[in-house]
């Protein structure tokens, strides 16, 4: 029986196809279709990260070598139930979003308001935050959108939406599920200078 080599598994292009991790394979083409999950606080080396995981599926090997893309993302639970408390009020939204190069995603986003508030305050919150979500897809590709959130500027500009109607304590994206897949996003790095120019600005 023919042995097995080994294949070093890369994170997508928006997190510079950082290693994840080595497997096995008899035949690289078993490897095409497998997914695989990474912690945001590894790939990035932001410890502050750790309750941010993403999913990756590969879609081509070349020599011992599996490329991947993103497929999906979510948020510990543990981490969810802590920034509840008590009297405060919880605001969920599930909406399906399309970034400007095609990837159609399920984004599940929460925000946690200071106090208990009636149906209606509920309602106008879940409608503002939805349509920032849609509207920040729209305007990036697949790279930027999902850096967008491992960096927290997206949870950023939600809580800002949702202050317009009600303080917010706490915003956060719980899950990201992949409809369908697109092109690729070329603008990452205005990402990448944003979350610099912040820090600066700090």
């Amino acid at each position: 029986m023919k042995g097995k080599d080994w294949y070093v598994i890369s994170a997508p292009k928006m997190f510079s196809e950082t290693q994840i991790v080595e497997t096995p394979a008899i035949d690289p083409k078993m490897l095409i279709g497998r997914t695989i999950e990474s912690n945001v606080s590894e790939l990035m080396g932001q410890p502050d990260k750790y309750y941010m995981t993403l999913k990756f599926k590969i879609t081509s090997v070349d020599d011992n070598r599996a490329f991947t893309q993103f497929h999906g993302y979510s948020c510990a639970k543990e981490h969810l139930f802590r920034i509840i408390r008590k009297r405060s009020q919880k605001v969920r939204d599930v909406r399906d979003v399309e970034t400007r190069d095609g990837w159609k995603l399920q984004v599940v986003s929460l925000v946690i308001l200071n106090r208990n508030t009636d149906i209606e305050i509920r309602r106008k919150v879940r409608k503002i935050m939805g349509s920032g979500i849609e509207e920040c897809a729209k305007n990036a590709g697949i790279d930027s959108f999902i850096r967008s959130i491992t960096s927290g500027i997206l949870q950023k500009e939600i809580r800002k939406l949702g202050n317009k109607i009600y303080p917010v304590r706490f915003s956060e994206i719980e899950s990201i599920e992949v409809k369908k897949t697109g092109g690729t996003d070329s603008s990452a790095g205005q990402i990448e200078k944003a979350e610099t120019d912040s820090k600066g600005a700090g």
